[in-house]
Formats: structure tokens, sequence, C-alpha cells
């Protein structure tokens, strides 16, 4: 009696391992975004012409503004967390894992500059810098109702380009200062 109710449980036991494991392939195989992620596949008239404005900029500083092959998203304030969004991606051929920028949409720039503000402090306290490594500079710039975030850390950048980001942004809309 003792064979067939252990073939039996060794055979339930298996069909659960790859019940399981199949699970596992099909959302491996999965194309979709992460829910955290927010969809650019149609951006607002705003957003479009803040990101055009913000490419024309970059590339006078010999940067190409891309869209990413990967999700990315920052350590974000609670208001920057439900805005609508760009995320691209300066390219750096030698460090294709950098290079991420933000663009946030809000319904006006007095909103934009609150929200910049709120992402400053963030950002500049315990609480958000953690997300962040230590050496990581910050760059915030409220382009009328649009924000732009940029977060750069020397240490773990390896392209060479990586430091004329930050200083290509400094020439694109109003900066945010940030606390600390």
């Amino acid at each position: 009696m003792k064979w067939p109710f252990r073939a039996g449980l060794a055979l339930g036991l298996a069909v659960i391992a790859l019940v399981v494991a199949g699970c596992g392939f099909a959302a491996s195989d999965a194309e979709q975004p992460s829910p955290a992620i927010t969809p650019q596949a149609s951006l607002s008239q705003t957003l479009q012409i803040c990101r055009n404005e913000l490419s024309q900029v970059l590339s006078t500083a010999g940067l190409n503004l891309v869209q990413p092959s990967q999700p990315y998203r920052p350590a974000e304030s609670p208001t920057m967390t439900s805005a609508p969004r760009f995320v691209g991606q300066v390219l750096l051929p030698e460090d294709p894992d950098h290079g991420f920028i933000v663009i946030y949409e809000f319904k006006d720039p007095a909103t934009a500059y609150a929200a910049a503000q709120e992402q400053a402090s963030y950002i500049g306290g315990n609480q958000g810098r953690l997300q962040f490594l230590p050496d990581t500079q910050f760059t915030i710039r409220q382009y009328g109702s649009c924000v732009v975030f940029f977060a750069y850390s020397p240490t773990a950048s390896t392209d060479p380009r990586s430091p004329d980001i930050g200083p290509a942004l400094e020439t694109f809309g109003e900066a945010i200062q940030i606390p600390g």
C-alpha cells in the first residue's frame, strides 16, 4: 500500500513543480512593462515639446537623447510618482545602464515648481538620498509645466561623456536647488 501512495505523492509534487515552473516561464516571456513603469506609447503635446527642446539642447553638447531599451524609474517624491512622464536616455556607448533623464508633466508652471521643490527636498533628505549612491549629483530643472530630473554618480558611470550631461542640462529651463 505504501508504494502507490508514495508514487502518487511524487507524481503530484512533480506536476505542481511543472505548473509553478511553467508559470515562471510564462511571466518571464511576457513583454509587459512593470506596473511601476509609466508607459510612453503616446506623449502629450507638452511632453513632446519638452522632449524635443531637451533633445536639441543635449545635441548642441554632442549628446543624443534616445528611447531607453530598459525600464527606468528613479527615486521620486509622491507628487512625481503620479505625474505623466517621458523617460529618455543619453546614448552612452561605454555605459548603456546610465544616462537616464526623466521629464515630468504638470498642469501648469506653478504646480511644476511645487513638485520640483518637493523632489529636491525628497532627494536632499535622508529618505530619498539613501536610494542613490553617496556621490550622486542631481539635476532638477523646470521648463514651463515640465520638470526634468537627472542623477549622475561618478563612481558608477563608466562612459567619459557622462559628466557632460549635467552641464548641458544647466542651459535648459530654470534650476531647482537641492538642499544638502
